[in-house]
């Protein structure tokens, strides 16, 4: 709630959590959503009170719903959602592109030198690289149901829901379901279609890199990341009430 405001009335802690029952009523399950449709609804009825006090409190909420129109919160939630699974795609491209500066940079050249080298002495380097991006395959596979029985466990302890789950869910998930529906084809049709020389096996050296690279910054930076979003989101709520 803003508390600059003028007004004696408040919107107390009983009617807080009635708003977040309105929100769960309407369909909003996510309680990140919840959040921040309560501290808005909040601050709209108690500047309704600033000019008219003497108005209850559930007719000020119908007033502030009816202004979201007939498809009530379900268009805000739709916005949230693609705005942080923006927000999200571009801290993954902001962290990305942190290996691309110097020191990390280094490193990244001396990885993809050392994959090119074991590769290129391989007797079979078109099999070695199917079998790297199969490798990448099963370890996203394990770390996405790890974080999903680990998320399952969590819910049922606080029994709230998160959108940036739910967005986190997607971004560990993508890779290994594409690949399962069409990756590990496309890789062995081109694999099939090309002459395993110099460049191709260093191509492939320096994908395979980019795509470990990407999967260490969802196993490794992105929850912590989320964890930091949630605890905000937790104290927002907490001087809401």
């Amino acid at each position: 709630m803003n508390t600059g405001k003028t007004a004696d009335r408040r919107v107390n802690e009983t009617e807080i959590e009635k708003l977040y029952a309105f929100t769960g009523q309407h369909y909003v399950a996510y309680y990140d959503v919840q959040t921040e449709l309560v501290d808005h609804l909040a601050n709209a009825i108690e500047a309704q009170w600033a000019i008219n006090p003497a108005i209850s409190f559930d007719e000020a909420l119908k007033i502030e719903f009816r202004k979201f129109g007939v498809f009530g919160f379900t268009t805000i939630l739709e916005e949230r959602q693609a705005a942080l699974t923006g927000k999200y795609n571009r801290r993954i491209l902001a962290e990305f592109r942190r290996f691309f500066r110097l020191p990390k940079i280094i490193l990244v050249i001396a990885t993809v030198y050392v994959v090119f080298q074991l590769l290129n002495r391989s007797d079979y380097p078109d099999y070695s690289i199917l079998g790297l991006f199969v490798i990448t395959f099963f370890i996203e596979g394990i770390a996405a149901f790890l974080w999903l029985n680990k998320n399952k466990k969590q819910q049922k302890i606080t029994g709230k829901k998160w959108l940036l789950e739910s967005i986190m869910k997607n971004i560990y998930f993508s890779f290994p379901l594409l690949f399962l529906s069409n990756g590990f084809n496309i890789i062995y049709q081109i694999m099939n279609k090309i002459e395993m020389g110099f460049r191709t096996i260093l191509l492939f050296s320096i994908l395979l890199v980019l795509l470990y690279l990407f999967l260490y910054i969802r196993m490794k930076i992105l929850p912590k990341i989320f964890q930091e979003e949630m605890n905000e989101i937790v104290k927002k709520h907490q001087i809401i009430k």
